[in-house]
């Protein structure tokens, strides 16, 4: 979408993650593996002794929230062509956020060595990768801003539309949203209850913004959304 306040709401941009993967592609050797569903690349809190390269499927970044009832926000959806661990692969602390498998991944493990010597040996690597930096902190920086002075209603108006931007298949119907993503991971995006999610969807179903079928979300009008999006 158009909107640079959508764009940047939680999904990384491709255009700046694509080099590194291709330079790191010719100068490492990483090992491939393959995650099932549900399974943790890393854990918070766990040693940055690996990169991970996303080849295939989505993963999501979440982190604990500091609460009682241990609910964990979801940061970041990375999928094909994203760098996962950078950060703590850098600076060397543990790495800051749960990496889960959204979807079946095939991902290529990096040791931490073998990246920071790459990153020595190719200055055009470590330039690309310093700008992909920049953009995730321009990044959270923008989510903290949303999520902190935004109601819920523009929330998720403006998680959706950046949802569909990326993962969205264009129908005769609408816009529809990877099935992937459940009503917990959506409320976990916007920083919300899944109870007010599921009432806010239903509210927009019945205005017929958008379509629900089981899983799927169907975008029926994206120029509504937009326009919730935007409302001060």
């Amino acid at each position: 979408m158009g909107n640079k306040r959508t764009d940047t709401f939680l999904t990384r941009q491709e255009s700046i993650l694509r080099p590194p993967f291709t330079l790191l592609l010719r100068r490492v050797q990483g090992k491939e593996e393959v995650f099932r569903k549900g399974d943790a690349l890393f854990w918070e809190g766990d040693e940055p002794n690996w990169l991970y390269l996303i080849e295939q499927g989505k993963v999501i970044l979440s982190k604990a929230l500091p609460a009682e009832n241990k609910l964990k926000t979801i940061v970041a959806v990375c999928s094909s062509g994203d760098m996962v661990g950078e950060v703590a692969v850098l600076d060397g602390r543990p790495y800051d956020t749960d990496a889960i498998a959204l979807t079946p991944v095939t991902a290529l493990r990096i040791p931490r060595e073998a990246f920071l010597y790459a990153l020595q040996s190719d200055p055009s690597l470590a330039l690309q990768v310093i700008s992909n930096l920049a953009a995730r902190l321009r990044q959270a920086q923008e989510v903290i801003r949303w999520l902190s002075t935004q109601r819920v209603e523009k929330r998720l108006a403006a998680l959706l539309l950046a949802l569909m931007g990326r993962f969205g298949t264009r129908t005769e119907e609408g816009i529809v949203l990877d099935s992937s993503f459940s009503r917990y991971d959506l409320a976990a995006m916007a920083g919300t209850t899944v109870e007010t999610t599921v009432r806010t969807l239903s509210a927009w179903a019945q205005e017929g913004v958008i379509k629900k079928h089981r899983r799927q979300i169907v975008i029926v009008d994206a120029r509504k959304l937009a326009q919730i999006a935007r409302e001060p």
